[in-house]
């Protein structure tokens, strides 16, 4: 059951009955205050990284429509070269032959089909890597909570541990003062037999 700082803040728990066995109000709160803080700290964290794998995605766009446009560059050269043998062979050309429109048509569409094959590219990539990130967060929050779980349900059975042994020796103690008040009972009845007879 997924949890918010908000909730972790605003629980509240039943007082014991009268005589039985609860948690220090003060302590559970401290806790419950300690949980809500260190899912902040993660979800501020999450939001960093987020923030950090957007801007590493457009500069490694930016890097990608760099090589694309040396590339676009290269290719115009080409066609460059292309067109100054065929000048060479003098054979006319114009702007407005169909040839070179269909050349230019089919370099127009290879360019345009390649900036979407990387626009869907760099999507899917930013998509998992996001998937991943909120995964590790959310592993790291249930470890957290977990761990903090077990620490208090030590720290309980450690008190209630403390809570018997006080107990056994409030037990003692009692049995002392009773057989010590019975001894000096014993003692003070002795005396007045003693100062009667």
């Amino acid at each position: 059951m997924p949890l918010t700082p908000a909730e972790v803040h605003s629980a509240a728990f039943r007082r014991p009955r009268p005589g039985g066995l609860g948690y220090h109000e003060d302590d559970v709160d401290a806790f419950l205050d300690d949980v809500a803080d260190e899912m902040l700290r993660l979800a501020a964290e999450n939001r960093t990284l987020s923030d950090r794998l957007t801007h590493e995605d457009l500069a490694e766009r930016i890097r990608r429509l760099e090589v694309e446009c040396l590339r676009s560059q290269e290719h115009a050269l080409a066609l460059q070269a292309e067109l100054e043998q065929l000048r060479a062979a003098q054979a006319p050309v114009r702007l407005d032959d169909p040839r070179m429109l269909e050349v230019a048509r089919r370099n127009a569409d290879e360019y345009v089909a390649e900036a979407r094959r990387e626009a869907e590219a760099l999507v899917e990539h930013a998509t998992t890597k996001a998937g991943q990130l909120v995964s590790e967060a959310q592993l790291r929050a249930s470890t957290i909570v977990a761990d903090a779980r077990h620490a208090h349900a030590e720290a309980v059975s450690g008190i209630e541990a403390q809570r018997a042994a006080a107990l056994d020796e409030i037990g003692e103690l009692t049995e002392l003062v009773e057989r010590r008040r019975t001894e000096i009972a014993e003692a003070i009845s002795g005396r007045l037999r003693d100062l009667t007879g």
